[in-house]
């Protein structure tokens, strides 16, 4: 399945989302899960990923975005998906549900992160898979300038409403060193089984660049060879999807980072 899916992961602009998915991704295809869930579905990129996985026979998005839902559901068709607005704080699902949970981009804009982590396990069975990634607190300088000299010297950073300038910071309550999420996770009787920390380096003011300016040209504007919930050849997107990559190969990290992935278990 991850030779089906390569295509379109290396044509995604986003360094950091394309490694979290990759891990995701990997993660999914080696544990085989016949149910999973992912919470914060939003626009439906995983639900539709998932797809391609033929051993998972229930694949379950709950966000509280209608907006967003209605998006996923045009262009998600396979009857194994299913898609309804709920709250991560009080899951439609019993106890032990699912084999594997995605949590990805999700707990930072939250206000309960441990109430909702804590759900999280309720629905997953004993042996099942919990997967999260975060924003990262020690993110690389050029990743997000303004925000890591705001934080380092002020003691600031640009509000989260005022989402076209606030970088790293949009719409989030929080970000997360490795320690802190692993703190989080044993809190939520929770064991970290494997930590990855993504994109160490990046061209100056990626994120806004991305996000800033790229994500509302594609969403304004309905550039679909930019568009990741599209899952098609995308021949342009792949070539600046390799440039922007390019900072990654010179610099790793424990420490710096991006985005925080983690496998958890119960």
């Amino acid at each position: 399945m991850l030779k089906k899916l390569q295509p379109f992961l290396d044509s995604e602009v986003d360094p950091a989302f394309r490694l979290r998915a990759m891990h995701i991704f990997r993660e999914i295809s080696e544990k085989k899960p016949k149910r999973v869930l992912e919470a914060g579905c939003g626009r439906g990129f995983y639900m539709h990923a998932l797809t391609f996985f033929d051993d998972i026979q229930e694949i379950h998005g709950i966000d509280v975005i209608d907006e967003y839902l209605e998006v996923a559901r045009s262009h998600i068709s396979d009857t194994r998906v299913h898609l309804q607005n709920a709250n991560i704080y009080s899951l439609p699902f019993p106890d032990g549900h699912f084999d594997a949970v995605i949590c990805s981009e999700v707990l930072e804009h939250l206000e309960d992160d441990l109430k909702a982590l804590k759900e999280l396990k309720r629905v997953l069975a004993k042996d099942g898979t919990l997967l999260v990634s975060v924003p990262c607190k020690d993110y690389p300088f050029l990743w997000d300038p303004l925000n890591w000299i705001l934080e380092r010297l002020f003691g600031t950073h640009v509000p989260k409403d005022i989402w076209w300038l606030a970088g790293i910071w949009a719409d989030h309550e929080r970000l997360y060193t490795r320690s802190q999420l692993e703190e989080l996770a044993r809190k939520a009787e929770l064991k970290p089984a494997r930590t990855e920390m993504l994109v160490s380096s990046s061209w100056p003011f990626s994120h806004f660049l991305l996000y800033g300016i790229g994500k509302n040209i594609v969403t304004r504007l309905g550039v679909k060879q930019f568009d990741r919930f599209h899952f098609e050849p995308k021949p342009v997107s792949a070539a600046l999807a390799w440039l922007m990559r390019l900072p990654t190969t010179w610099r790793r990290s424990e420490k710096v980072a991006v985005d925080i992935f983690m496998k958890l278990i119960r």
